[in-house]
Parts: structure tokens; sequence; C-alpha cells
């Protein structure tokens, strides 16, 4: 018999009794063999498990209040101004006293007439045989009790600005700033009999009581930096270097005292535009605040304050002083700035406010061009932020925790999503950041995916609108086509009842369940589709990718004419199919006649740039009056 072949071979390995049997004897050693290695394996695989299964749970179940929005604050940064100054230093010391003026002259009659009444009261007393002092002691005490009261008069005040303007006189400045003082603590100032050792000044009238205020405000700067030998520049360094100034020591009181009475009176006035002027004023002394780190941690604290609480101009002036304080001094002081403004903001949003429509979308500009002054600083800020926003979103992706719902559907979460939306859209163009705009991208799209409800229409709406702001600034296609839809799929109790309540911009995020049953929700849902899409359309409209772009929106604006029985809205959805249509065939028509290959980028975009400088074509047109149509529209409201 010959040798058997490959395939024989092979086949008798596996089948053969006599490989069987030794297979069969060979399996319980190798069993034995690693059963010991196995086993090792298995309980480290069991303890990474045991490890890992913990933490696994832990971040599933970790509370949504430890997610802090603004956490972009440390301990140290939000209680840096919680380092509060003292209230006041007091009034300045006067070595002697300005001679020769009417005011004085007057003051000295008073006196003389006070000290006769008391000379008179005197020898009445005499005769009667009571005991008194000696008439000299009376005048003594007469004097002194005059010259603690330190009444200023126009005169007075006339001579004082003259020396200061003409001269530069120290004691003149200094015999202003007391008065200065006076009229800045006016109301707050302690009776005399509690203090007998201190001097008083008192103002003679409300004319000269806002003289010395508006002069000393408008003077004060120019006078400081005349006495020092200063120029109008604004370098700090040059402040810091005032401590090799012989002239320092004996002008650093009386700068303190003009920063402290003019805190004070803004802090403290009742008159707006009292204030609104004086932090104009003290825009230009703010260099000197180098000087005193105490006094300027109390300015911001100030300015910040008036910036959020404020109205109108006054708000605007404090945050220009601000913005001041942030580019004249270093990083770390911007720091201090752009961490509680941006607290003070997020705190703010959260009450509810009569005026919040108009104030929040100020405070949130003056935040973002503050943040453009330090792009690499802001940048920091800015990604921390969004990383929590994102931190919580995914928590309520994931575990559907109804806290985690409440906190992003609150307006802490929204207005901070929309400060870092704009800012982002601001310097997009001029700077790197579209690490931010991706993670951002995702994070709004994770919003408007998780709060479906017709319910929460309004939150869809911003939604896309930030998306449409950060693909226009961006020049960047960001799809929003499927979240705009899917707002014709909001139905109506009753299509055909009676409108019950005029939809209008509230400030709760969640619309009300009765708004529901009104006719005018459906016909807003629809109106938020076309101004939506038109917004979305106008920015690609030139582009050579629309027909594909326009295609599917086209064909469910028509699936839902077909359904509807709202003429009113019919009408609208049927204008603005047809003008989508008249892009699409412009777009197709000028596409076919392209000689370049779609491989070519250049020339793709470079495609109808012309026309669209145009801006002549009837649908071109079409998108700017819904534009324009939807921003009257929030102007009224």
């Amino acid at each position: 018999m010959g040798k058997l072949g490959k395939k024989a071979r092979k086949f008798a390995k596996k089948n053969l009794q006599s490989v069987e049997k030794r297979n069969r004897k060979q399996k319980p050693f190798l069993k034995r063999k690693f059963a010991k290695r196995d086993g090792r394996k298995g309980v480290k695989d069991e303890e990474e498990k045991k490890i890992e299964r913990p933490h696994k749970k832990r971040c599933l179940e970790e509370n949504p209040q430890d997610i802090v929005i603004d956490a972009v604050f440390s301990k140290d940064e939000v209680q840096a101004l919680d380092v509060g100054d003292s209230d006041s230093d007091g009034y300045l010391a006067e070595d002697s006293v300005l001679a020769n003026t009417d005011g004085e002259v007057s003051m000295q009659s008073t006196e003389l007439k006070k000290q006769r009444r008391k000379l008179a009261k005197s020898n009445e007393k005499k005769s009667k045989g009571e005991a008194v002092d000696h008439p000299m002691q009376l005048v003594d005490e007469a004097e002194s009790d005059t010259m603690k009261r330190k009444v200023l008069s126009g005169s007075i005040l006339s001579s004082c600005c003259d020396l200061v303007e003409e001269e530069q006189s120290v004691q003149a400045l200094t015999s202003l700033l007391n008065w200065y003082r006076a009229a800045c603590h006016y109301g707050h100032e302690p009776s005399g009999d509690t203090k007998p050792d201190v001097h008083y000044y008192d103002i003679e009238d409300s004319e000269t009581f806002a003289k010395v205020v508006v002069f000393v405000l408008q003077k004060a700067d120019h006078t400081f930096r005349n006495i020092l030998g200063l120029s109008s520049s604004r370098n700090k360094e040059k402040i810091l270097k005032l401590k090799n100034n012989p002239k320092w020591d004996s002008v650093k009181p009386l700068v303190k005292s003009f920063f402290r009475s003019t805190m004070h009176l803004v802090n403290k006035a009742a008159d707006l535009e009292i204030i609104v002027f004086a932090l104009t004023q003290l825009r230009v002394t703010l260099v000197f605040l180098a000087a005193f780190p105490d006094l300027l941690q109390k300015m911001i604290k100030i300015s910040i304050d008036l910036w959020v609480t404020g109205e109108g101009t006054l708000s605007q002036q404090a945050f220009l002083v601000l913005k001041d304080i942030s580019m004249v001094f270093n990083s770390e002081c911007f720091d201090t700035c752009l961490i509680n403004m941006y607290k003070a903001f997020l705190h703010d949003s959260d009450i509810p406010k009569t005026n919040s429509e108009q104030r929040l979308p100020f405070l949130r500009d003056s935040l973002v061009e503050l943040c453009s002054q330090d792009m690499q600083n802001s940048y920091t800020k800015a990604s921390v932020s969004i990383a929590q926003l994102a931190k919580l979103l995914k928590m309520a992706l994931v575990t559907k925790n109804k806290e985690a719902f409440e906190k992003i559907h609150s307006g802490h979460y929204t207005n901070c999503l929309d400060l870092w939306v704009n800012f982002i859209a601001a310097n997009v163009q001029d700077c790197d950041l579209q690490p931010l705009l991706y993670t951002i991208v995702q994070v709004i799209n994770g919003v408007a995916t998780l709060f479906i409800g017709p319910r929460n229409l309004l939150l869809r709406v911003k939604c896309i609108q930030w998306l449409n702001h950060l693909s226009r600034t961006s020049g960047i296609f960001i799809p929003i086509a499927s979240l705009v839809l899917d707002m014709l799929e909001y139905r109506t109790a009753n299509e055909s009842g009676k409108q019950e309540k005029k939809l209008q911009a509230v400030s709760t995020v969640k619309l009300p369940k009765n708004w529901l049953k009104s006719q005018n929700f459906q016909e807003q849902c629809i109106y938020s589709v076309i101004q939506l899409l038109a917004v979305h359309f106008a920015q690609w409209s030139f582009h050579i990718s629309f027909p594909e772009l326009a295609t599917i929106p086209l064909m469910r604006l028509k699936k839902f004419n077909e359904r509807s029985t709202m003429e009113g809205l019919k009408r609208v959805v049927k204008r603005f199919v047809e003008q989508v249509e008249l892009n699409i065939a412009f777009v197709q028509m000028k596409r076919d006649d392209a000689a370049f290959s779609p491989n070519d980028q250049q020339a793709i975009e470079t495609f109808l740039q012309l026309e669209k400088r145009n801006k002549t074509a009837s649908y071109t047109q079409y998108y700017q009056s819904v534009i324009d149509k939807a921003l009257g529209t929030k102007g009224k409201k």
C-alpha cells in the first residue's frame, strides 16, 4: 500500500479513532496546565471591572447641581472685590487759612457779634452774683466753636479756584477738596456734636454747592498732573514711579481724598445726571488708581453694580469705566473685571424684569466687547464655560435627569450660551476660534433636539437663530433645515378655531399650555419657519449647491400646504415656495453653463459672486423683506 496523500493524512489526523483517543488524553492535561494562568487573568479582569463600574455609575449619577455654569470663577477671583476699603479718611489737614477775603471778614464780624452777646450775658450773671468764667475764656471758646465750622461762600470759592488754576496752589486745592468732600457726603455726614475736635465744612447755598462739585471734577486731573509735572498720558508705569517724585508725598493725600469723595458721590447720590457726570470726568483720572490698589478694587465693584442695575446712559458710562480700567491696568485687573461682570450678568439674567429684553442684550454686548480686548484670556474663559454647558447637556441626554432639564431650560443657561455665541460670531473672522465654534454648535444642536415639544417653540427658534448667526459670520455651512421643518409638525387642537390669545415673547422659555390651543400658535410656527429658512437661504442662495439644499425643504412645505386648511398660511407658504423655485432654476441654469470641474474649489467659491452683490433678483429681495419684517416685529415687541 502506497503513501497517503496530503488530504488523506489530514483527514486521518482529524477523524481516526487513534487520533481522537490521543486528543482525549491530552485535553485534561492542557486544562490543568493553563487553568492557573487563566484564573489569574479572570481575577484581574473582574477587579478591573469592579473598579470601572462604580466610576461609570458615579458619572451617570452625578448631581446636576455640582455642574456650575460659571465655573470660570475661582474662589480667590470671586472674593477679590470683597476686600473693601474704609469709608473715608476724613478731611485733609490745612496748614493755614486763606486771608484777605470778603467771606472771612463777614465770618469774623459774626464771631465778634457772638462774643459780645456772650460777654453781655456774663455781665448779667455777674451782677446777679453768679459764678462765671473769665471773659477771655469765653472769647476763646467762641473763637474755637466758630473756627470748627468753615462755610464756603461764592467769593471764597472764586478765590480758591483762581489760585488753583493760575498758581496750582496746593493749599487752595486742599481747601477745595475738603469742601468737595463735604458736598459729596452731604446728607451722610454725622452731626458736629458727636466729634467736638473735628472741623466741619459747610456750603453756603446750592449754587456754590454745584460749582465746587463741577470745578473739582473737571479740573482735578489737570491740576494733579501740573503739580507733579506729568503729561496727559495714561501710562500707569509713570504713576508707579511717582514714589521718587519729591512732590508726590504732598499730592498723594489729595488724590486719595478726591477718589474717595467721588466714589462716595457715585455710590450714594440719588441724581442720575450727577452720577453720569462724575463717572465721565472720573475716567480721565483713572490712571492714578495705580497707586491705590484698594481703591481700584472698590472702583471696579461700584462700576459693576452701576453697570448691572443702572439704566441707559448710567449703565453705559459704568461700562466705559470698566473698559478703561481693563485697558489701562494689567491682565490681572482685566480678569477681575471680566469675571465679576460675567458673574453679575448671569445673576441678573435669573431675575425676571420688565425691561429684560432691552437690558440683557446690552449687558451681553458689553461683555463681548470687553472679551474682545484680550482674546487669549477670553478664549480660556469661554472654553471652560462652554465645556460646562456641554457637560450639563450630556448629563441630561444620558440620564434624563429632571434637575438637569430644568437647569438647561433656565435663563441662566440660555443667556450664557447666547453670550458665547455672540463672542464667537464677533471674532471668528479675525481669530482662530474653530474649536469653540464646533463645540458650541454641537451644544446648540443638542439643546434643540432635547426639547422637541411645541411648548418649547421659543427655545427652538432661538437655537436656530444662533446657528444662522454663527453660519453667517463664519461662512461655514451649518445645516438647520431639519430643525426648522420639525416645527411644521406642531399641531393645535383646533386649527379652525378662533384666536384666543396673541402670542408674544415671554420671559419664560416654555410656553403655557393654553396657548397651544390658539390659532395664533399655528400661525406663529409657520411664520417662524418661513423667517428662519429665509435667513438660511439668503446666505446660500447663490451657492452652487443651492438646488440640493432647498429640495427637501420645498417638498416638506408643499406637503404641509396640501393638508393645511388655513388659507392665510397656505398663501404665505406658496409665495415662499415660488420664490425658492425661481432661485433654484436660476442657479441650475448657471450651473449647467459652468465650464469648471466640481473639484475646482476656487471657481466654486467665486461662482455667482457678481450676482450676489447686485441684489436685484426677486427672490433676493423677497428674502430680505421677510428678514426685515421679522426684525420689525421684534422691534415692536
